[in-house]
């Protein structure tokens, strides 16, 4: 049984307590795998046991905003404690993914621009490949949107495997840094979920 760490959204109840989450179709998503997903959280601690573990992984989940795009409490205490994860991951060189708003976080960690931009909530895409990532000789694909804000430009060591005819970025993968950043969800329902499958467990070296 291997380990894949996932971060979580936050919210805050009715009483100001803080709740950490993850969607059920994350579990159901790794359900015919031999994958034991650990949601994170604050405790960081726990977190640097997990690590020794050797994780197959980590994915950097969606729900909330970046704090400099919506300034609450909740993102901003998101924001410090995946920003401190995903510095300790690119050292130790696990694998990483990022799924819409962990697209984002990447993103921003690496001082790309993030825009708002329309057309992108609760629809399909139809996107056309710009570049074969791993094995897998893909022509297009289409994947829900659940986003407001798109990612235009990719730092160094990154490259453009998919984009929107608005130049928005889907997917874009840094083989050096173990990096693979989707702004759709693969964990919800999609219509080329086979293909989607394929490029998300071969990231992780998943059979």
């Amino acid at each position: 049984m291997h380990n894949i760490l996932i971060t979580q959204r936050l919210t805050e109840n009715n009483h100001n307590e803080l709740v950490w989450s993850l969607e059920n179709n994350w579990y159901k998503f790794f359900k015919k795998k031999s994958i034991n997903l650990i949601p994170l959280n604050s405790n960081l601690k726990n977190f640097n046991k997990i690590i020794k573990t050797k994780p197959l992984g980590i994915i950097f989940s969606g729900g909330n905003d970046l704090n400099f795009l919506k300034k609450v409490k909740v993102n901003l205490i998101r924001d410090n404690l995946e920003k401190k994860i995903l510095k300790i991951a690119l050292k130790k060189k696990i694998p990483i993914l990022g799924v819409c708003r962990g697209f984002q976080l990447i993103a921003n960690f690496f001082k790309c621009k993030i825009t708002l931009q329309k057309g992108h909530v609760r629809t399909i895409h139809n996107l056309k490949i710009n570049k074969q990532i791993f094995t897998h000789k893909l022509k297009s694909i289409k994947v829900n949107s659940f986003h407001n804000f798109v990612v235009k430009f990719l730092p160094k060591n990154f490259e453009l495997i998919i984009k929107h005819n608005d130049n928005s970025i889907e997917i874009a993968y840094s083989k050096k840094l173990k990096i693979l950043n989707l702004m759709f969800h693969p964990e919800r329902k999609n219509i080329s979920q086979k293909a989607i499958n394929k490029i998300f467990f071969s990231h992780f070296n998943i059979k």
